[in-house]
This record gives structure tokens, C-alpha cells and sequence, in this order.
């Protein structure tokens, strides 16, 4: 099956995004487990920081996920 190039392109996107996800919770583990030797102000941050990317990254993996699923349906794939 060939896909069509916009298609491709927003999947990439979609997976992308949910790879990025995936990498800022480990970072969120890595904070919350580790003994990094922060402050507890400096973890906070991070842990707040951390927690926005997963749902920015959430969403944006949903909006391409979207997107592919009324593209392929648009093109009869």
C-alpha cells in the first residue's frame, strides 16, 4: 500500500510526538526517583516542567493521530 506523502509525513509526526512523551516522563522518573542531589525548588520545577511536556507532547501526538486517520479516510486508504 502506498501511502500518500502527507499522510507519511504526519504519521512520522504523530510518532514523534510520542516518542518525545515517552522520553520527557523517563526524565520525570529520573526526577522523582534519583537522588540527584536538586533542591527541593529546583525538583519541583523540573517535576512541573516535566508534567506540561507529557501533556503538550499528549496532545500533539492526538492532533497528528487525528489528522492521519481524516487523511486516509480522505484518500480511500
Amino acid at each position: 500500500m502506498t501511502k500518500h506523502p502527507q499522510t507519511a509525513a504526519n504519521t512520522r509526526y504523530a510518532f514523534a510526538s510520542i516518542a518525545a512523551m515517552l522520553a520527557t516522563f523517563l526524565l520525570f522518573v529520573a526526577v522523582m526517583l534519583l537522588p540527584l542531589g536538586l533542591t527541593a525548588d529546583t525538583q519541583v520545577i523540573l517535576i512541573r516542567f516535566s508534567l506540561y511536556a507529557i501533556v503538550l507532547f499528549a496532545v500533539l501526538g492526538g492532533i497528528f493521530s487525528v489528522r492521519v486517520a481524516y487523511l486516509r479516510k480522505k484518500n480511500g486508504a
